[in-house]
């Protein structure tokens, strides 16, 4: 409920709040075709003995999507399991890049959730000194609340 509220408050203050945050997630696909096996059913007004086979360690890829209420950035992405390192050179190398060029970098907020690799120190630091004061994440100056999957666009409007 915290974060709501300041997500309001901030909004009355500033109307355009929610058109300048970079929403921002990553996501794992598999490329044997299952993302999340819970999302695998047969339906049947039978008992067909149906099985569904399951690749142990099969390929996949990790790819990183950002986007404002008219912008959009991605997909970026990674072969190798996510990490602090990883993911600093991503957004030096990829992330910042692109949105200088958008024109509304001074106003624009980034916000990533509490994951492991987004809340190494390196990655807190360089968030502090581009984005200064304006990015939600966790231990940021706006913290993103915990177990809330659910608040960003990225997971119910690009993640599904």
């Amino acid at each position: 409920m915290e974060f709501s509220e300041i997500m309001l408050a901030w909004k009355d203050d500033w109307p355009e709040l929610f058109d300048n945050i970079l929403w921002s997630d990553e996501t794992v696909f598999h490329v044997g075709g299952f993302v999340n096996r819970h999302n695998c059913h047969y339906w049947s007004d039978k008992d067909p003995g149906m099985t569904m086979e399951k690749i142990q360690s099969q390929p996949k890829i990790m790819v990183w999507c950002g986007f404002t209420s008219n912008k959009f950035i991605g997909p970026y992405l990674l072969h190798d399991t996510m990490n602090g390192e990883r993911y600093l050179e991503m957004l030096q190398n990829f992330v910042w890049p692109a949105i200088t060029q958008w024109g509304n970098i001074n106003e624009l907020i980034f916000m990533h959730d509490g994951a492991p690799s987004h809340y190494t120190f390196i990655v807190r630091n360089w968030l502090d000194n581009n984005f200064l004061s304006k990015w939600i994440g966790r231990r940021g100056p706006t913290s993103w609340p915990p177990r809330s999957l659910d608040l960003t666009p990225c997971d119910f409007f690009l993640w599904g």
